[in-house]
């Protein structure tokens, strides 16, 4: 396979797209993979290490598409693989858990508004009385909200089983509008009973329900809602026009086909209310914008969202939102990733030492290791070997 590359590469009347490669490339079980449409020629050394990943990722028969937005130094370059409908970088996406980090964005704007503090107990910004919301005496913290060491429980409110039976006979939108009717004020009559399980602060566990707190806080202390207040941020601060937590019908039209882990399409759903974790969804050239703009950080909100809040500062750690580690140089990286379950696997992943960011976002459900395995792969063959 690989000298066939070289000679379709080395071959000046083959000026061809990766598709006639694919098309003859044998995958990992012995089966010619389907073909496959593509919006790049094989020009550069990027292309090239990008192609074979994303070769390898597609040989899975539940997989469909992959499309990649790299910022290297000032430049973007944007990469789409389809077996079905070829994306561009203005479809949209939902991209799971790394609406996270747009949350903790926009914690750290009410930070610098003074709207919030970081250091504040949540109480102070909770409705009614909340004795529970302590341990031996520690209660909550506004950052351990957004860095994942609240102690909170991942649920705070169990389904029975007959309520469970009955969603499972529905289809995926009319499970996502019943569920969606979990209101703001459901969630804080449930976070009256819940219990914490050690002292806020000392422990990461990552938990989604307790970045909708964190939400309902922004809510609160602005007397407005999310979808208004991250849109204003996004529009106003960051220039990203494409990127909200809920599509209109309109919006609906670009939307990426997403698939189940079993290569089932699964129909789309805004994921409105408090019972779901944070959602977002975006395009290939607004996440561009987004990393971008937590790379060169003339943001003061997305500057603070880098600060550690947790962890150690020579291995894993959170800031606002963001995961951050060191890599085998010891260089400092941000990342999050986000699978919805219904559709879509997110990458993204930052490098400012190197000014170097990458979104990875697929239309299926199936391994969201191998995903990674795309970054890791491109980072070490591209990345590594420029510096």
């Amino acid at each position: 396979m690989i000298n066939l590359f070289m000679n379709l590469l080395s071959n000046p009347l083959s000026i061809l797209l990766s598709t006639l490669l694919l098309i003859n490339s044998l995958s990992s079980k012995g089966q010619y993979l389907e073909p496959i449409k593509t919006n790049h020629k094989l020009k550069t050394q990027l292309d090239t290490i990008v192609n074979r990943c994303v070769v390898d990722y597609l040989s899975n028969n539940n997989t469909f598409s992959v499309s990649i937005g790299i910022y290297n130094k000032g430049s973007k370059t944007t990469y789409y693989y389809s077996k079905e409908k070829l994306p561009n970088a203005n479809n949209y996406y939902n991209i799971g858990s790394v609406a996270k980090t747009f949350v903790a964005a926009l914690l750290a704007q009410a930070v610098i508004e003074k709207k919030i503090n970081l250091d504040d107990d949540i109480r102070k910004y909770l409705p009614g009385n909340y004795p529970n919301l302590q341990y031996n005496g520690h209660g909550i913290l506004v950052k351990h909200l957004a860095n994942h060491t609240s102690a909170l429980p991942k649920t705070f409110r169990l389904l029975s089983t007959k309520v469970v039976d009955s969603l499972k006979g529905l289809a995926i939108p009319e499970q996502v509008d019943y569920l969606g009717n979990y209101s703001r004020d459901n969630l804080f009559d449930d976070l009256r009973k819940v219990t914490l399980d050690s002292i806020p602060g000392t422990k990461f566990s990552y938990n989604s329900m307790a970045v909708m707190v964190l939400i309902a806080l922004l809510e609160n202390s602005y007397k407005n809602s999310y979808e208004h207040l991250i849109s204003a941020y996004l529009k106003g601060h960051l220039g990203m026009y494409h990127t909200v937590p809920y599509l209109n019908e309109l919006q609906k039209n670009d939307i990426v086909q997403g698939h189940d882990n079993k290569g089932q399409p699964v129909p789309f759903a805004n994921l409105r209310g408090f019972y779901f974790g944070p959602t977002m969804n975006s395009t290939i050239n607004d996440m561009l914008t987004y990393i971008e703009a937590n790379l060169k950080l003339n943001d003061k909100a997305l500057l603070l969202t880098h600060q550690l809040t947790y962890g150690k500062d020579d291995g894993f750690g959170m800031g606002l939102g963001w995961m951050i580690n060191r890599d085998e140089r010891g260089t400092r990286y941000f990342y999050h990733d986000g699978n919805t379950k219904i559709g879509y696997n997110t990458l993204c992943v930052l490098y400012p030492t190197y000014d170097y960011g990458i979104i990875i976002i697929v239309n299926d459900t199936v391994d969201q290791h191998k995903v990674g395995e795309i970054e890791n792969t491109i980072r070490h063959q591209f990345l590594m070997r420029n510096q």
